[in-house]
């Protein structure tokens, strides 16, 4: 298989990252997390988890709100609040979803756990 060439000039393996574009994937990573900082500074904190817990077991046994059958596990927001601590506390836009179901949500419509 043919060598390319990394954008530091490094030749490397088809198929294959450069050292020098996995540190800077990382000092990326590193970026975002800081930026977009804490779960308990976005308001997920003790708080948050006993009222979504509340609200959850105030429904009985729900299932997850994206049709898969399974049993809810967590509360989700259904338009993402970034920062609006007013749609963060609006119940009418919380929905029962399970964690996997979560993610892949986050991912797709988001790009991936907020980014």
């Amino acid at each position: 298989m043919p060598n390319v060439i990394c954008p530091c000039g490094f030749s490397v393996p088809k198929g294959t990252r450069c050292d020098c574009a996995t540190k800077r994937a990382a000092a990326r990573q590193r970026e975002n997390d800081q930026a977009r900082g804490s779960a308990a500074s976005r308001g997920y904190d003790g708080k948050w988890a006993k009222e979504s817990k509340a609200w959850l077991a105030a429904l009985g046994s729900p299932l997850c709100a994206c049709g898969c059958g399974q049993p809810a596990n967590m509360v989700d927001h259904v338009i993402a609040p970034k920062g609006d601590k007013k749609l963060f506390w609006s119940r009418s836009n919380w929905q029962p979803y399970h964690d996997t179901c979560n993610r892949r949500k986050a991912i797709k419509s988001e790009g991936g756990f907020g980014r």
